[in-house]
């Protein structure tokens, strides 16, 4: 059985090449919701694959701007959608 040997440098961009065909699902995702959608904390980390702490981590640091609505906080599809393609 032959070891496949990979340079770090090689790692390196499959990396990143798995990071932009991540982002580019995310963008499809987020663009079939429609621009006009809310979404709750548990429904944006779902989307970006991270966990409701971190969304409500980046809320707090400004990264996002959460939108309250009564006793909920919602984010706005499009200004995440805006967000990732910067």
């Amino acid at each position: 059985m032959e070891v496949a040997v990979v340079s770090v440098e090689q790692l390196h961009q499959e990396f990143e090449w798995m990071k932009e065909q991540l982002k580019k699902e995310i963008l499809l995702d987020v663009e079939k919701l429609g621009s006009k959608e809310l979404l709750t904390r548990q429904q944006l980390a779902d989307y970006l694959s991270v966990s409701k702490q971190t969304i409500i981590n980046w809320s707090k640091e400004g990264i996002i701007k959460p939108k309250f609505i009564g006793n909920r906080v919602y984010y706005k599809a499009e200004e995440v959608n805006n967000l990732l393609n910067q």
